[in-house]
């Protein structure tokens, strides 16, 4: 059996809540940011992954990275001023409970900063040696839900605490997922941990979360990819 735990202080259990009040700060944290704006990608080859295995980084000679953003637990305008900003394409693994919650503001985030909506599961559950038929529901019922609203079936799914069986990884290729995603780099409060090493390297994926410190985790990730010599790009350019 196939069993993914992925790297880094994600891996701990968190416990989701419900609704969510929308913040008021977008001012505030979208100031200082155009500084570390960075230029725009090269041209990508595809890549494929291998089948039943998450890719924690993609294999590329081109000097990118990738911004990934997880749930959409916290929520609020300055974050797309924020990513607008930047110039950075990331992928976000929405949770479908966040979705539900508030449709709108991922619509407009996708819309405004070329953001792509990937899978991240109904609930957050961890999804290893679950029931076929509970995996099934978290992971298609997501893609279902997405595909409505976002007109896009998703095609990459992160299981929540990078954590899979075998059953995970044959029911998302049934639900049209064609890559698991786990992350060589997470970014929390500002600071950035990494799997291996000190430093980022080309194709490396990068975890962080919708949460209040989102424009220091934005700041520290191109602060970051700039001090290695590395320019974002969109995940979904380079895994096909």
């Amino acid at each position: 059996m196939e069993h993914g735990k992925g790297p880094g202080k994600h891996r701990r259990r968190t416990v989701l809540t419900g609704a969510v009040p929308v913040l008021a700060a977008a001012a505030v944290l979208a100031s200082g940011l155009t500084a570390r704006t960075l230029a725009a990608a090269p041209q990508p080859a595809g890549q494929t992954g291998q089948a039943g295995k998450a890719v924690h980084r993609v294999p590329t000679e081109d000097r990118v990275v990738f911004l990934t953003v997880d749930d959409g637990l916290k929520r609020h305008a300055g974050m797309i001023d924020l990513l607008r900003g930047s110039g950075i394409k990331a992928t976000l693994f929405l949770t479908g409970q966040y979705v539900r919650q508030d449709s709108g503001f991922f619509r407009r985030m996708r819309d405004r900063t070329g953001a792509v909506v990937e899978n991240h599961t109904v609930g957050h559950l961890d999804l290893a040696g679950r029931p076929r038929a509970l995996q099934h529901k978290e992971i298609c019922a997501a893609s279902d839900r997405f595909e409505k609203v976002f007109g896009r079936r998703p095609t990459l799914l992160r299981p929540p605490y990078g954590s899979f069986d075998a059953t995970t990884v044959q029911v998302a290729a049934e639900c049209s997922v064609k890559q698991l995603v786990h992350w060589s780099a997470e970014i929390a409060k500002g600071h950035i941990e990494f799997a291996a090493g000190d430093r980022l390297v080309p194709g490396d994926i990068v975890l962080m979360h919708f949460r209040d410190e989102f424009k220091e985790d934005i700041e520290a990730f191109i602060d970051q990819a700039r001090k290695d010599g590395l320019t974002p790009a969109l995940l979904e350019d380079y895994l096909k």
